[in-house]
């Protein structure tokens, strides 16, 4: 994992609602944290094992190690590994204390 994100709370996790737009799949993004809730992340259009993975909630931490072939899995990680520092700047308890 890359160092800037050693300090990304474990409690994180990052869960999909899916939605229909037509004949597109549409995934809506949201971070959970147990005690803190949920806060919305982004709106990405992704396939059915993107959204396999993230549905029942995928730890921060972990999806941003995540290696796959399937192409929309790593468009999800390399996305989001781009936007963390925003999130993290934005979501104060995005930061472990």
């Amino acid at each position: 994992m890359k160092k800037k994100f050693r300090s990304v709370s474990d409690g994180v996790r990052l869960v999909g609602i899916a939605r229909m737009k037509g004949s597109e799949e549409i995934i809506d993004f949201y971070f959970v944290h147990p005690k803190y809730g949920r806060v919305y992340a982004f709106t990405r259009k992704y396939t059915k094992g993107a959204y396999e993975l993230v549905k029942c909630g995928i730890p921060v931490k972990n999806l941003l190690c995540v290696r796959s072939r399937d192409t929309m899995i790593m468009r999800l990680v390399k996305y989001l590994s781009n936007s963390m520092s925003y999130f993290m700047d934005e979501i104060e308890w995005m930061v472990a204390a």
